[in-house]
């Protein structure tokens, strides 16, 4: 099993995935290429991106629940890049 543990998959939160469906996509290729688990770490703070820990724990269960809804067998956690 692969784990990815550096992943900008939540949408529109920094530099990483603009859309569900870009984060979509890229959970698909994880797959595609041996991931099971993605650690989700948008930027907390620096100059350009303030992502505050309750909004990266509602996104993350916002694709947790999508990819749950359409079969994506991906695993899903709450982090951050600082």
């Amino acid at each position: 099993m692969m784990i990815d543990i550096h992943c900008h998959i939540l949408p529109g939160l920094d530099d990483g995935a603009s859309s569900l469906k870009q984060s979509l996509e890229m959970a698909k290729q994880a797959l595609a290429d041996g991931i099971r688990v993605i650690a989700a770490t948008p930027h907390t703070v620096n100059s350009a991106y303030s992502n505050p820990i309750g909004e990266i724990r509602r996104q993350v269960a916002i694709l947790r629940e999508t990819l749950e809804d359409m079969d994506i067998p991906l695993e899903i956690c709450p982090g951050s890049e600082v």
